[in-house]
């Protein structure tokens, strides 16, 4: 099962690098993309969550009007529905996590069935991000999913592109 880092395309800070003097793995990558792995490993790492980071994007950038809410079941085992409709409503996209629910089907069951009620009161669609429907995406208003190409935007960016 592949990790929320690689689902969003980032590194995984988890996994331990090998040493130098080991061989290298086969690799289907073209040089190219070897390459460009090269390049960006080679380079300083910049925390992002450091002041100085932030204090520069605030500086540059408006400040957030939407966010990708993470969410998992409460210490009950149970979802926060009513504070996942406020934030789908002011058009957050909420990212639902039941992993932690491995070995527990019913809970499992139970809290789906949670998060497709919040769904048809608010008339928006639920897409299971993985086969074992662990990782839910249910988007907020306004916000777009094209199931043909699989990009995912707001209503702002596709008129923009219009």
């Amino acid at each position: 099962m592949t990790n929320l880092y690689t689902f969003f395309g980032l590194p995984d800070p988890t996994e331990t690098r090998g040493d130098d003097s080991e061989s290298p793995p086969a690799s289907t990558e073209t040089p190219s993309a070897r390459s460009a792995v090269t390049v960006l490993a080679d380079q300083s790492f910049h925390d992002l969550g450091e002041v100085r980071w932030q204090a520069w994007v605030r500086s540059r950038m408006p400040p957030p009007r939407r966010a990708i809410r993470y969410v998992t079941p409460d210490e009950m085992y149970r979802m926060p529905t009513h504070a996942m409709a406020n934030r789908l409503l002011t058009g957050d996209i909420i990212l639902v996590d039941l992993r932690d629910l491995l070995h527990m089907n019913a809970q499992q069951d139970a809290c789906r069935r949670e998060v497709g009620s919040l769904s048809e009161r608010l008339g928006t669609p639920i897409f299971a991000l993985d086969e074992e429907e662990m990782l839910l995406l249910v988007p907020g208003a306004a916000s777009i999913i094209d199931t043909q190409s699989h990009h995912l935007g707001v209503l702002d960016e596709v008129l923009e592109a219009t």
